[in-house]
């Protein structure tokens, strides 16, 4: 009989140890790590002194998260397009990674903000064994007492669901879902701003490999033209102070080289990081000379700045979170008001008693196994707390009201970048034409001087005036080209024009001109 009767606190403890070891099952690699992190940290104390290092314990346990490295996506015998180092890109970026977890994580936000409408179903069960001493008069001068002893177990399924609110929970969700916008607007945010570092180092690192041709090509031709005053002066045609001028700058063209040369790996360096890559992997990038220049820009200033409050993501991000915090008043004004709820709650109970009198003597064991039930509403109407729902409402609308001065400032900004890239592409765009006419100018003057200098019709001083003419003329083309290659992807990143782009692309393919 006590056997059987015992069957239900069995079972109730058996199905709470089971659930519980299933739990730490799901998590035994985590768990594992937890282990291993612990006994670590374990017996870990504040320094001993002030003047002298922490020594830590044996820390290899942590640095294995350091060494999880990944192969490079990067083919160090390719020549890689502008195009295809982008799209490298966005797949390997650890921050677009980030932005695309933490949009997952808004999305996650939404769905538990929306589980509040549903009722909450929970199984409760208890049990208890007690011995209670009841005292009992006897007669006026006598008392004596009896011992009930009892035994029950109870587990029920209790109902919780919450009906009204005034809009706490509608507003409770339509924050969240503003957030989840947010998130979704910031990933794209971070994709656009992968692209833009990436052209930005791309178009540096072309530009120091195409000064470094152009040193190259000025080294050449003062070796050249030192050549020429060596030889004449063997033929007494030059003056010492000649051979020594042209030595001099030979010797600065030198110089001049291998500076320009030194600032090569920098820009490597920087390009690797605008991918993701690290800075050991080689990158063989093609010769930005190929790439196609804009010859104008077909809008107005104004229509860019239109499209630029239409589908910029960091500003419609700023407008989503503006949005937030107008729902954060919502719910601190609903705070006002009451909530009701339906309670309920069905089960089954196990009871068994005893008496035993003064004596020692005991009545036999009863027991009675009987469901219980109820129903009931519960209206909950904070009154008085002492001012903290109307602090809390204040706190939303102040932060209400930074959202929207952020707003505000984020929109001028934008526009003033729009404007200030869109002067600079079309002044780029008219110099470039000047620069190449410079450049044509320039070496004209160069050959027919260092030929008029090998009869004897030039002076060394006019040859190499006209050779530094011609660098000068020749870094200036690549400087604008470069202006303009950075002014332009400057441009079609403010203006957010870049984003539909990278949704209509094929991989590969990027069309980075506005």
């Amino acid at each position: 009989m006590k056997r059987r009767d015992a069957r239900i606190p069995l079972m109730l403890v058996f199905l709470l140890l089971g659930t519980g070891l299933a739990a730490r099952a799901s998590g035994g690699g985590e768990g594992m790590q937890s282990q291993q992190s612990s006994s670590l940290v374990k017996h870990l104390s504040a320094p001993a002194r002030p003047d002298a290092p922490w020594s830590p314990p044996d820390l290899r346990t942590f640095s294995e998260a350091l060494r999880d490295e990944h192969p490079s996506e990067l083919d160090p015998q390719k020549e890689y397009e502008l195009a295809e180092l982008i799209d490298v890109a966005e797949r390997t970026n650890p921050e677009t990674k980030v932005a695309w977890a933490r949009a997952k994580e808004a999305a996650s936000a939404v769905g538990l903000a929306k589980s509040e409408y549903y009722p909450v179903l929970a199984l409760k069960a208890a049990g208890s064994w007690v011995n209670v001493p009841v005292p009992l008069p006897i007669s006026p001068n006598q008392a004596g007492y009896l011992s009930v002893e009892a035994q029950e177990a109870h587990a029920v399924a209790e109902l919780e669901w919450v009906l009204l609110d005034f809009g706490k929970r509608a507003a409770t969700v339509g924050a969240a879902r503003e957030r989840l916008l947010a998130a979704n607007l910031g990933f794209n945010a971070r994709h656009l701003e992968i692209v833009f570092n990436v052209q930005s180092a791309f178009y540096k690192l072309s530009t120091v490999r195409g000064r470094i041709s152009v040193a190259q090509a000025a080294l050449d031709s003062a070796l050249k033209v030192q050549e020429a005053a060596e030889e004449k002066f063997k033929h007494g045609l030059a003056t010492a102070p000649d051979l020594a001028l042209a030595r001099q700058q030979a010797a600065q063209a030198a110089f001049d080289f291998e500076e320009v040369n030194s600032k090569e790996r920098d820009a490597q360096v920087t390009l690797a990081e605008s991918i993701g890559v690290l800075p050991t992997s080689p990158i063989q990038v093609a010769d930005f000379s190929r790439l196609a220049l804009p010859t104008n820009l077909e809008d107005r200033v104004e229509k860019v700045i239109d499209r630029t409050l239409e589908q910029r993501p960091d500003l419609l991000a700023r407008v989503a979170f503006l949005r937030e915090k107008e729902a954060e008043i919502r719910r601190a004004r609903a705070a006002y008001f009451p909530t009701l709820s339906i309670l309920g709650n069905a089960g089954g109970a196990y009871e068994r008693s005893q008496l035993t009198l003064e004596d020692h003597s005991s009545a036999p064991w009863v027991d009675t196994k009987q469901p219980i039930w109820g129903v009931g509403a519960v209206l909950t109407w904070p009154l008085f707390e002492g001012g903290a729902r109307k602090r809390k409402l204040e706190i939303a609308r102040s932060e209400r009201e930074a959202a929207q001065h952020e707003l505000e400032d984020a929109r001028d900004k934008a526009i003033s970048q729009v404007w200030r890239f869109y002067t600079d592409t079309k002044l780029a765009i008219r110099r470039l034409e000047v620069a190449a006419a410079l450049v044509e100018a320039s070496e004209k003057s160069y050959q027919q001087t260092f030929e008029g200098y090998q009869h004897g019709l030039s002076s060394l001083v006019d040859v190499l005036r006209a050779r530094r003419a011609l660098s000068s003329a020749k870094y200036t083309q690549l400087e604008t080209r470069s202006t303009l290659l950075e002014s332009t992807a400057a441009l079609t990143f403010a203006s957010g024009d870049l984003g539909p782009r990278l949704l209509n692309r094929t991989a590969g393919t990027t069309n980075t001109h506005p």
